[in-house]
């Protein structure tokens, strides 16, 4: 038996098991699955009571199409639930965020990134061993070379800041995003291993992603929650480090 309604359920079914269908179209699917289905039965009811008595309808395809039709709709069902879940996972997740917004965080930078906020900036790295000699490039989001200092020498976790100073020991840079280079050498020059970049950053707004996890802001940055390392309050931080002229050496 070939019923005409029935033409739309490999599409429906398709569609219900893509998890990349948005809420808006998942709705639509769901309220033509429920347009079709009610279409079916009437057409299923009809076709029973005018079928011909020598030549009746094969039950089992009845059975196969009601079971087929059935799992669309609870496909469809499992993907709204699954929306409603992030959408819930985002909503907790940016409640939870509004606690960092005016704080200070340590978090992890990866791209060895930081902010400069009202002239003041602190970042840090880790040395594989105990240098000789420890020089920090500073650079802009264009990659110009701002300011050069030294940094500390320490096995180990060190933390330096940055008041903004320029090489020309008089200009001072813009607040804004910049970067840093770690080049630590020992007593026969030789490289020593840096990793571990971490900078210091004031959350000016938090955002939940699609995916439930949250962004954090801090100026031009962006940050995942999941690199925060350290929360501070901003009216009781003291820095690591003291700031100084770009050839100013700090030890952490």
């Amino acid at each position: 038996m070939t019923i005409a309604a029935i033409t739309t359920l490999n599409n429906a079914s398709a569609a219900a098991a893509s998890s990349t269908a948005t809420t808006s179209s998942t709705s639509s699917l769901s309220s033509s699955l429920n347009l079709d289905f009610a279409t079916y039965l009437k057409i299923l009811t009809t076709q029973l009571q005018n079928q011909d008595p020598t030549n009746a309808a094969d039950p089992n395809q009845f059975t196969q199409e009601l079971v087929q039709m059935a799992q669309v709709q609870q496909q469809i069902t499992t993907n709204t639930d699954l929306q409603n879940l992030t959408a819930a996972s985002a909503t907790n997740s940016l409640a939870t965020g509004i606690g960092y917004v005016g704080s200070l965080v340590q978090a992890n930078s990866a791209q060895y990134q930081f902010p400069l906020e009202n002239s003041a900036s602190e970042f840090g790295y880790s040395l594989a061993s105990a240098a000789s000699s420890t020089t920090i490039t500073i650079r802009d989001s264009t990659g110009a070379t701002v300011s050069t200092i030294n940094g500390g020498s320490a096995a180990g976790g060190n933390y330096v800041t940055w008041n903004g100073l320029e090489n020309d020991g008089t200009t001072t840079a813009p607040d804004g995003a910049y970067t840093f280079t770690v080049n630590a050498i020992d007593n026969a020059s030789n490289a020593i291993a840096v990793s571990s970049p971490v900078a210091l950053f004031k959350v000016t707004s938090v955002q939940s992603n699609s995916d439930g996890s949250l962004e954090l802001v801090a100026g031009s940055l962006s940050l995942s929650s999941a690199d925060i390392t350290n929360v501070f309050s901003p009216y009781t931080y003291t820095p690591v480090a003291t700031a100084g002229a770009p050839t100013t050496t700090t030890n952490g």
